[in-house]
């Protein structure tokens, strides 16, 4: 993507220290926009020192663009002058990725789940708990074959926990979710921020699934869709950020 994003929202995390001179960090790419002509600005999630800023050098050819793609988890050496952008030196990436690169449903979900991100992790916060989940989904996500189609919901269920939007533990079946009031109820509420008991259960299943669980959870096309149609709403109830991702309506195509 080259085109310039609005602002993160808010996340709460804890602040970090900005670090000055050289030092060596791991962190997963967020959003990246070129930066002149041989230059770009690239928004990665660190482990260290949370959401950052860095400008890439890029050769005559243009060779190392690639490396800043959409969740690709990156190593590599930094410098921090005055100014807010640090500088990114010798990135690598962290581990292999064998299948995200170039299958167009994994690599559209990584484009949809990136800018998300982006809109949602806030510069210079740490988070590390919310760091190795997006690792680990990165990971999970490349190799993964059968519920691949179901990933994007499954992810958007677990990061509720990590934003502060989960709802109590309290379902029961034939329970439906009332996302406005974070909590699992009777009776569906007169309100329309509202999971009913179908949705309410999916939502469920899928926080306590582990990602190779996935293929076991049967949807039908439209059973996603309804569901991506629900999480867009309680995440929309929590902060606009969602609603300002332009992937989301490729990503309900594609599923």
């Amino acid at each position: 993507m080259v085109e310039q994003l609005g602002s993160a929202a808010p996340l709460k995390g804890k602040k970090v220290v900005i670090p000055r001179g050289r030092y060596k960090t791991r962190g997963i790419v967020l959003h990246s926009m070129k930066y002149g002509e041989r230059k770009m600005i690239v928004h990665i999630f660190t482990a260290q020192y949370g959401r950052r800023s860095y400008l890439a050098k890029l050769n005559a050819h243009n060779s190392g663009r690639g490396l800043y793609q959409p969740l690709f988890v990156l190593d590599f050496d930094a410098w921090a002058g005055r100014g807010e952008l640090h500088h990114i030196e010798q990135p690598q990436l962290a581990f292999r990725l064998a299948e995200l690169p170039f299958d167009i449903v994994k690599s559209t979900i990584a484009l949809f789940l990136s800018e998300l991100l982006y809109r949602l992790i806030q510069d210079g916060e740490a988070d590390g708990g919310l760091y190795r989940f997006i690792e680990e989904s990165v990971a999970d996500l490349d190799g993964m074959g059968d519920g691949v189609a179901n990933f994007h919901l499954w992810f958007l269920v677990r990061l509720t926990e990590y934003m502060g939007y989960a709802p109590r533990d309290n379902w029961q079946e034939g329970y439906s979710l009332d996302y406005r009031n974070g909590t699992y109820v009777p009776e569906l509420p007169t309100h329309t921020l509202a999971m009913p008991p179908a949705e309410a259960a999916l939502f469920r299943r899928l926080n306590g699934s582990m990602a190779d669980e996935l293929a076991a959870v049967g949807l039908s096309r439209e059973q996603r869709v309804s569901m991506l149609e629900r999480l867009t709403d309680l995440y929309g109830f929590h902060t606009d950020a969602i609603y300002n991702v332009n992937s989301l309506r490729i990503l309900s195509e594609i599923f």
